[in-house]
């Protein structure tokens, strides 16, 4: 039988040296500063991925301990290792079939008793352990004392104290060297405790044997402890006990034991975070101000990184130039000038617009608005007849469909998953943002960030509206839920800054591939003659006649948008290879290129010192000077015909990697019917979009 920690490794084993890496897993509930804490323990660059075999975001970092390297991994926040979700259920197979050489179980000071229900659970997996109390700043705002010492003889493990926002973690890396295996501390009652003891030949480990007790499935258990399991739970329901029940009244009866031994309350008074809460919470106040965060996240995000999309574009000018220079062959030179600069390079050049959006949205995520965002929504989600935390895959979609659609599993009822996963391809992703973003600088430019903001909205109501939609035509009962909103923070620069360059990098490093590949294409077959024409254009231009009721009428906007349906973030690079394709760029000497580099250098400095200035006044124009792409543009469609594709984007089938996601999820013959449905709501509202500007 494969189970973890069957046989406790020497403690000793902790503390001497290695070449190999270490890897120690950080595990809390939500919102108790982990991240912050992999900051200010490893002072490196953060590293964000994807967990093998998921979509779920892997945040991680590596820490020099001399001849020890050590990984610290931030696991998803979980109140239990009985899994209900996608994140909770990665916590528990990390633990129980990959366990990490160290536990650093994080606890709030300030919800210390809620958070104890796991550190119990955590205890009996026979995985070492250290203890770090963090927001101890935030306790005591709201009068409570923690004693640390008290809580370390209580639960018989090293216990650090932290206020991780500020950099206070010295006491981290000393307790880690005392780190042990704890001792289970619960006493369970007497028929639970039973139940343990005789399933103790097919499982040793007592953390497991509670787990498939309490009902978890996803467990590396023999087909002899699964049959053993299930006479257990066959008895104890007989005896009239739920173990699932049994098993949660002897944590919460712990955790209050051990609250009160190490929490003392200094004082009363109401804490800032419930003052607020009066004014965002507000029944009538909450959703002005929602609108108007994501109006802010949009002003703040076009107003510094226009100027360095002007940059970026005088770069592509400035390398295009070089490259026609080089002494290579004319169709070499093509590629170089016509396909990496101008198509990738033009997709490039929005990473800007990515790394501000990132660095807000971490900001509302870390300062705890964006889950007073999530509660507010939640009356939206009711009238869609969906759960509160339906609210949760949803706000997920606005980074990545994909993840959100994955996320959709945590949601319990068959129909509610279904519902949201249908609705979640609506909502605008990040890599439809390049698009948007483009044609709001040329075609829109005194209203670029309302025209986003609009398109946002748009694909968040075209969601929603089709989850109530598909809600009554199935028949689906009214969701219900709860969620838990986190003290308000005020998150450190530093780690906005590295969350969101290591957001923005993941996702270059896993649009590149895709981009690449499609420019490659693109390029190739425009190149490649046909009739007299490249296939690209033949087919583009016999697609061609349908765009043209919607305002878009060059063959060129109609192309980009096929190869689209692989990823979205190729609709730019397209376009870039589409339109400038053809014209051929004078050749650029290098001194004159470093020069146009340096100019533009210092133009980009100035104007993200005026675009902060800007964020003060109400002047909402954003007019960069254009690229030779935006200019193209400008002559290739009307504000009609330009607001019109924006919707299209929006709404039709976001990319291949999502509708795999929704196959999964929700099967072949819906993801199918999705994809219909997907475009005929899209042509439709673009044909209104187009027929209501002038």
């Amino acid at each position: 039988m494969n189970c973890p920690r069957c046989d406790p490794p020497d403690n000793a084993a902790l503390e001497a040296p290695s070449t190999r890496t270490k890897r120690w897993a950080l595990v809390g509930g939500p919102n108790t500063g982990k991240s912050s804490l992999i900051n200010a323990l490893a002072g490196s660059q953060l590293s964000v991925g994807n967990w093998p075999g998921t979509t779920l975001e892997r945040l991680s970092a590596r820490l020099d301990l001399g001849p020890t390297q050590v990984e610290l991994v931030d696991l998803p926040g979980t109140y239990s290792l009985l899994a209900t979700s996608p994140e909770e259920a990665l916590v528990a197979r990390e633990l129980l079939q990959h366990p990490p050489d160290l536990v650093l179980n994080v606890l709030d000071a300030g919800n210390l008793e809620r958070s104890l229900v796991l550190t119990l659970e955590l205890t009996e997996l026979g995985l070492p352990m250290v203890l770090v109390v963090n927001l101890l700043d935030e306790a005591e705002a709201k009068g409570l004392k923690v004693d640390l010492e008290a809580l370390e003889e209580a639960l018989g493990l090293p216990v650090a104290g932290t206020v991780a926002s500020r950099g206070q973690v010295a006491a981290v890396l000393p307790k880690a060297k005392e780190a042990r295996i704890p001792s289970p501390k619960v006493r369970y009652p007497e028929p639970l405790e039973k139940a343990v003891d005789h399933l103790g030949p097919w499982i040793p480990n007592r953390g497991l044997a509670l787990l498939a007790l309490m009902g978890e499935e996803n467990l590396p258990l023999s087909q002899e402890a699964l049959e053993a399991v299930q006479r257990a739970r066959e008895s104890l329901k007989r005896m009239g006990h739920d173990p699932y029940l049994l098993a949660l009244e002897g944590r919460y009866q712990k955790a209050r034991e051990v609250y009160e031994r190490a929490v003392h309350r200094q004082g009363s008074s109401a804490p800032l975070t419930e003052r607020l809460d009066r004014l965002v919470l507000h029944p009538l106040l909450g959703l002005p101000l929602f609108l108007l965060a994501l109006f802010l996240t949009f002003r703040f995000t076009f107003a510094l990184s226009a100027p360095w999309v002007d940059f970026i574009g005088r770069t592509q000018e400035v390398l295009a130039g070089w490259s026609g220079a080089l002494p290579l062959p004319p169709l070499l030179r093509s590629f170089l000038a016509e396909g990496l600069v101008a198509g990738v390079g033009t997709v490039l050049a929005f990473t800007p617009i990515l790394f501000l959006l990132y660095l807000a949205l971490a900001f509302l995520e870390l300062s705890g608005f964006l889950a007073r965002m999530a509660f507010v929504a939640d009356r939206a989600m009711q009238w869609a007849g969906l759960p509160g935390k339906a609210f949760i895959p949803l706000v997920l979609g606005f980074g990545c469909n994909v993840p959100a659609i994955y996320a959709t599993r945590a949601l319990s009822h068959p129909l509610d998953r279904l519902r949201v996963a249908l609705a979640i391809p609506f909502l605008a992703c990040g890599a439809r943002l390049p698009v948007f973003t483009l044609f709001a600088f040329v075609f829109f430019p005194q209203q670029a960030p309302l025209v986003v903001f609009g398109l946002y909205l748009l694909g968040l109501l075209v969601g929603l509206l089709t989850a109530f939609l598909l809600g009554r035509v199935l028949r689906a009962d009214r969701g219900e839920g709860a969620m838990e909103l986190p003290p308000y923070r005020f998150p450190p620069l530093r780690l906005l800054l590295r969350l969101s360059s290591a957001r923005t990098g993941s996702f270059v490093q896993g649009a590149g591939g895709p981009i690449l590949l499609a420019v490659l294409a693109i390029w190739g077959l425009l190149h490649i003659p046909l009739l007299g024409q490249s296939p690209y254009a033949l087919l583009a231009q016999g697609l061609t006649p349908l765009f043209r009721p919607l305002g878009v009428e060059d063959w060129r906007l109609v192309g980009a948008l096929i190869p689209g349906f692989v990823a979205k973030e190729v609709v730019v690079g397209t376009l870039g290879v589409s339109f400038l394709g053809g014209e051929t760029l004078a050749p650029m000497g290098l001194w004159e290129g470093l020069r146009n580099l340096g100019e533009g250098l210092v133009q980009a400095t100035q104007g993200t010192l005026q675009g902060l200035t800007s964020l003060l006044t109400v002047n909402l124009s954003l007019t960069p000077e254009p690229t030779p792409l935006q200019a193209a543009l400008k002559e290739a469609a009307s504000p009609s015909g330009a607001l019109a594709y924006l919707v299209f984007v929006l709404l039709y089938t976001p990319c291949v990697s999502t509708l795999a996601a929704l196959r999964q999820v929700v099967g072949l013959r819906w993801s199918a019917l999705a994809v219909g449905y997907q475009l005929s709501v899209a042509y439709l509202l673009a044909l209104l979009a187009h027929r209501v500007v002038p």
